[in-house]
This record gives structure tokens, C-alpha cells and sequence, in this order.
């Protein structure tokens, strides 16, 4: 169902909210799924705000047929190293029966293929991380709790334009390094700024929040440590750590436990933003006004 909203105020032009797509999710294992179709057959890919470039794995592209770049690759940096390797390009990508583009001049549908954190979920098998290069071009109403995403575009808006009934916590965002959404968040009363990322199924400290906290390694000692891993083949040992509070916007969390590790985050930011703290929430990432605004 096409839903369009028009609010004109005085002189100016008008808010137009269109939606464009309804899209079922699916959340196992600490990762927010979606279903999208490329070259005509069915793929899953994780929902990664936390991506500047989308990514396909080598068993996707031998799967659904992907032509590969003969000439252009990527190179990518994360949690799990360095990797570079000749783009896909699909004939056809699209979610919840949406074509996409790629944010580009040339709206391509190249995807970078590489080495993802997750080969499976519960029972699905992962082919991809859908990144920021497609998602950016659309605001998302992520209701996680629902297990629903819906796809808006939107143009001309400022302010509270949202076509939701119940009250909201609007929250104005940064977005620096090609459209990543990064919060003003607090961590034990300590202004940090938080990467907003759905791909990740944890929230993490990284260096800056670690030096901003004055956390030393005798302090996390006693803190239980596991590993994780990220775009790339490495894990990464960390700590979990115990905190007073958490804060964004109106929301604040008593004793919230998030994972402590000096790494260094592109963009520079304190710290991550993950699916532990989505779980429960219903939010809207507005790429087009620069807003988080999350539901009461």
C-alpha cells in the first residue's frame, strides 16, 4: 500500500512522505535480516547501518550469477582487517519489491564482495550486509519489536513531520563519511558520539570513549572477554564491561553492560550503537533530515 503525506507551511515548499515499501524482518541471533532479490532469485542480507559500501559473499555471487568488475574493486576496513576484491554487479537488486540504486551519479547496483561476521543466523543463510550506498536514498521507519521495516522517501521536511500517532523523541544526528548516522549519546554522564549500526548485534566502546571515560586495562581485568568479529577474516578479543547509565535522547538505561575494546572505528566515533539497544524499540533513521527520532 502507497502511502504519500503532503504538509505545506506558508511560503515553503511542500513535506512529502512517500512510502515506498513494506519490508518483514527477521531477528535471530543478534542480527536484523531482510530479504531482497538479486538477479531474479532470493538472497538474504543483514540490515547494516553501520556500512558505508553493501557486501555480497563469494558463495552468493557463484549462487545468483553475479557478473564480477573486470576493471573496479573495493577495498574495505573493519573490525576483521583489510580486504580489497573486484566488485559484483548485478543486473537487478531490489527490497520489498523497490529497485535500488546505489547513491552514486551513476546509480549503479555494485556490491563489494567480501568476507562477512555472520554465514548464518538461526536457520538462514546470510549473503550479504545491505549498507548506507543503498539505504541512504530512503528514510527507514525500523520498527524491531514488529519485525517491520518500511521504506519512506522524503523531501522538504523539517522538524516533527513523522506520519506516526503516538508521541516521539526527536533527535538531531550527524552524518559525516557518506551518510553514517552518529547520535549524541551519554555513557555515565559522558557526552560520547555514538555510530548508529544495525549490523552490529552489540553496542562496543571503542578508543576515543575509552580515553574520554579515563577506562584503564586494570580496570577491565576482572570483566568478562569473548571475541567478535566484523567485515574482514580477524576477531577481535573484547571485555564487557559494566556501566552506570546510558543515555539517548529521553531514554536512559540503569547498569547497561557493553563490550570495551581500543579499536578504532572509520567514522571516528566513541562508540557503537547495536542491535541490543534496537531490540526493543521502535525508531525512524531519517537520512533526508538528518534525525533519529525513536517511539515512547
Amino acid at each position: 500500500m502507497l502511502v504519500l503525506l503532503r504538509m505545506t507551511l506558508g511560503s515553503h515548499a511542500a513535506c512529502v512522505v512517500q512510502q515506498a515499501a513494506s519490508v518483514p524482518l527477521d531477528v535471530t541471533g543478534g542480527v536484523i535480516t531482510v530479504p531482497l532479490e538479486i538477479n531474479g532469485g532470493a538472497a538474504t542480507f543483514i540490515l547494516d547501518t553501520g556500512a558505508q559500501r553493501s557486501v555480497v559473499t563469494q558463495d552468493a555471487v557463484d549462487r545468483l550469477g553475479l557478473a564480477r568488475d573486470k576493471w573496479v574493486g573495493t577495498t574495505m576496513s573493519g573490525v576483521g582487517g583489510i580486504q580489497s576484491r573486484p566488485n559484483a554487479d548485478p543486473r537487478s537488486l531490489s527490497l520489498g519489491g523497490v529497485p535500488l540504486v546505489r547513491r552514486t551519479l551513476t546509480h549503479d547496483t555494485s556490491l563489494t564482495v567480501g568476507v562477512i561476521p555472520r554465514a548464518r543466523a538461526g536457520g538462514l543463510v546470510i549473503d550479504g550486509l545491505l549498507g548506507r550506498d543503498f539505504l541512504s536514498l530512503f528514510d527507514l521507519d525500523l520498527d524491531v519489536p514488529g519485525r517491520r521495516l518500511l521504506l519512506y522517501r522524503v523531501s522538504g521536511c523539517s522538524g516533527r513531520f513523522l506520519p506516526w500517532t503516538g508521541d516521539y523523541t526527536a533527535i538531531q544526528v550527524t552524518t559525516p563519511a557518506e551518510t553514517a548516522i552518529v547520535v549524541p549519546v551519554s555513557l555515565d554522564g559522558r557526552p560520547l558520539r555514538a555510530l548508529l549500526d544495525t549490523g552490529a548485534s552489540a553496542s562496543l566502546l571503542a578508543a576515543p570513549g575509552i580515553f574520554k571515560l579515563g577506562l584503564t586495562a586494570a580496570a577491565l581485568e576482572a570483566d568478562p572477554a569473548d571475541t567478535i568479529s566484523g567485515l574482514g577474516p580477524r576477531t577481535v578479543t573484547v571485555h564487557r564491561h559494566r556501566f552506570r547509565t546510558l543515555g539517548v535522547g529521553n531514554d536512559v538505561i540503569e547498569s547497561p553492560s557493553i563490550w570495551v575494546e581500543p579499536i578504532r572505528l572509520t567514522p571516528i566515533v566513541d562508540m557503537l550503537l547495536g542491535v541490543d539497544w534496537l531490540a526493543g524499540r521502535h525508531v525512524w533513521i531519517s537520512f533526508a533530515t538528518r534525525q533519529l527520532c525513536v517511539a515512547r
